[in-house]
């Protein structure tokens, strides 16, 4: 009985010496995996979901979706999209995602709360054939796929 007292107390107090003794561990950078490519979270970006990353200066967001509404709640989302804002501005353009097949998209430009302007890309297509819905709202009207966000550009190419 005396034996396993003492290989307990040694037990015991041991646990907490050795995770003294350890090194600190590495942080892996974080990152986000959109359709299997892994997307860098910079400074002053901050994750709030794992298919959701809100910035500084803009918010990506996407969702996987089945292919039997991908008839449907595309056109449905910019619908709710457009109820959120007053005096929204609708135009479609084409792009791709992930160097994918032609994917339809809807620029929302609309004014902000602080007097500027938001625009906000929705685009619905396939990337590595799953069916996606992706959401990007910056300050800027981008007009080529340089003007989008680095992390947005490893997704996205604009047609221009």
């Amino acid at each position: 009985m005396k034996n396993l007292l003492k290989l307990l107390l040694l037990l015991l107090c041991g646990l907490p010496l050795r995770s003294w003794a350890q090194a600190p561990a590495e942080t892996a950078a974080a990152t986000l995996n959109f359709c299997g490519v892994e997307l860098p979270v910079n400074s002053g970006c901050t994750p709030a979901s794992k298919s959701q990353l809100t910035c500084s200066t803009y918010d990506l967001s996407w969702m996987y979706l089945d292919f039997s509404v991908m008839k449907t709640y595309p056109a449905q989302y910019i619908r709710q999209a457009e109820k959120k804002h007053k005096g929204t501005e609708k135009v479609p353009f084409e792009c791709t995602i992930l160097d994918g097949p032609p994917a339809q998209g809807v620029r929302l430009s609309y004014p902000t709360e602080t007097g500027g302007m938001a625009y906000q890309l929705i685009v619905s297509g396939v990337a590595k054939g799953q069916p996606v819905l992706i959401d990007l709202t910056m300050p800027i009207d981008p007009e080529k796929t340089a003007d989008l966000p680095a992390v947005a550009q490893k997704i996205l190419r604009l047609s221009k």
